[in-house]
């Protein structure tokens, strides 16, 4: 085998395992903060440019195994301003970070007030508290990829309650 090939191979390796140690929980909170700026009074946001700000160009947001549970940029950014319009107090707490090679999971809580009908809920004021946990994996400096999963019918059965 060619000495240079070897050496070259080495030195990429050596730079993928260099850049995947320097993920730190700092980093990864910074790396995240702009994302999750989306669920905190979200309407003081653009969703668009907060996912530029934290995700590379061809991000996936996905909430299933299945590729058609996966959206990109835009369609997400639509998404989440919905979201800021029907929550208009919503807010994201980052609980719990924890960095794993190329991954950050994010534990939070997400509370808020529907100012209408909720997924089929009539509007009654009242609020809801539900835990959210996100895995991130980050490809330069930025989220690559995001598999989520929120407690969506723990909110329902909130805002439904007597």
């Amino acid at each position: 085998m060619n000495k240079a090939l070897i050496v070259t191979a080495i030195s990429l390796a050596a730079s993928t395992f260099a850049s995947a140690q320097s993920l730190t929980e700092a980093n990864a909170r910074r790396i995240i903060a702009p994302f999750y700026a989306n669920f905190t009074m979200p309407v003081k946001g653009d969703a668009k440019s907060l996912l530029e700000q934290s995700t590379i160009v061809d991000w996936q947001s996905c909430s299933g195994t299945d590729a058609n549970q996966c959206r990109g940029r835009e369609v997400s950014a639509k998404v989440f301003a919905g979201f800021g319009q029907a929550i208009p107090d919503m807010r994201h707490e980052v609980k719990e970070v924890v960095v794993a090679r190329d991954k950050i999971v994010v534990r939070g809580d997400l509370t808020g007030t529907p100012a209408g009908e909720f997924f089929g809920v009539p509007h009654s004021g009242k609020s809801f508290k539900i835990m959210a946990v996100d895995v991130h994996t980050v490809k330069d400096g930025k989220i690559a990829k995001t598999y989520h999963v929120e407690d969506w019918a723990s909110a329902l059965n909130q805002l439904r309650a007597k």
